[in-house]
């Protein structure tokens, strides 16, 4: 005898979710988007520039383009925050090689440089990134070197100087990036930090170095008190920063895709809510 199809069975609900969340991962529902002002100033910075004018002279920096000197620090709480900001991540390190960037990478302990190693050197560069023809000619990876601000502190005069080799033991002075992108304080054009904490009194305040700011929110409180303050020029946070990030710059990643997924599920669970509802209250008036 053929079995009639209940549709009443509660599990149809579960059925239709995981179905609308699929199908939306293979072709992402265009949802609307809004973009928090923070995403749209990081962006902005990287493809328009910004002044900065805490100190004496004011720095023109004109954004990102071919050659530009970009440090990015990974530190703070990076290896906590990598599954938040993975795509972010990503996403910009993707659009710093299509403007033909010069990027110096550092790490502030194992864990940061052991994450980055395994998560995202080897999407952008391979699983031997030292060997990647962009390795010492648009790209120099410094690995983890202890010292924290302290360190920050003696790389604004030489880099080179108190470390002179880079995370696979070449020599800074036989690779070619290097050559004008050891003192800090005037050769790096950008600083982006991955949730790092200093930045602005040693770099911002008395150089006026650009900053740009990638952290979690966990650490909201931090990161919005410096960026109102004037210290950080551009902010994104979480997964949904770096769809953001992905729309602003028209580069392809799955930020927007896991953002799209999010509000779909929102979606279904207000529909589900206001259909329960409206159904209970329609069968009240029945047995009423």
């Amino acid at each position: 005898m053929a079995t009639r199809l209940n549709l009443k069975d509660t599990r149809w609900i579960y059925i239709m979710v995981f179905g609308v969340i699929y199908i939306s991962s293979l072709a992402p529902i265009a949802l609307p988007v809004p973009i928090v002002q923070w995403s749209k100033d990081f962006y902005s910075v990287i493809n328009e520039g910004v002044t900065v004018d805490f100190a004496d002279n004011p720095r023109e920096f004109g954004g990102v383009e071919e050659d530009t000197r970009v440090f990015i620090l990974n530190s703070g709480e990076t290896s906590k925050l990598w599954g938040d900001m993975s795509e972010a991540v990503t996403t910009v390190w993707k659009d710093l090689r299509e403007r033909d960037a010069n990027i110096l990478l550092w790490s502030s302990s194992p864990d940061n440089a052991a994450t980055l190693n395994k998560y995202l050197l080897p999407v952008i560069y391979g699983l031997e990134p030292q060997n990647h023809p962009d390795y010492g000619v648009k790209f120099v990876n410094l690995g983890y070197v202890a010292g924290g601000n302290q360190l920050l502190e003696q790389w604004k005069d030489s880099v080179s100087e108190i470390t002179p080799i880079d995370a696979y033991g070449n020599r800074l002075e036989d690779l070619p990036m290097m050559s004008n992108f050891n003192e800090l304080k005037v050769e790096a054009d950008l600083m982006i930090g991955l949730d790092a904490r200093g930045l602005e009194t040693i770099y911002v305040v008395r150089y006026n170095t650009p900053v740009l700011e990638m952290g979690g929110t966990d650490s909201a409180s931090y990161l919005a008190l410096s960026y109102t303050a004037g210290y950080f020029k551009g902010m994104i946070m979480g997964q949904r920063g770096g769809a953001e990030y992905e729309i602003l710059s028209g580069i392809p990643g799955n930020a927007r895709s896991y953002l799209q997924n999010t509000f779909t599920i929102s979606t279904i669970m207000v529909i589900i809510m206001i259909v329960t509802n409206v159904r209970y209250v329609l069968n009240k008036q029945e047995e009423n």
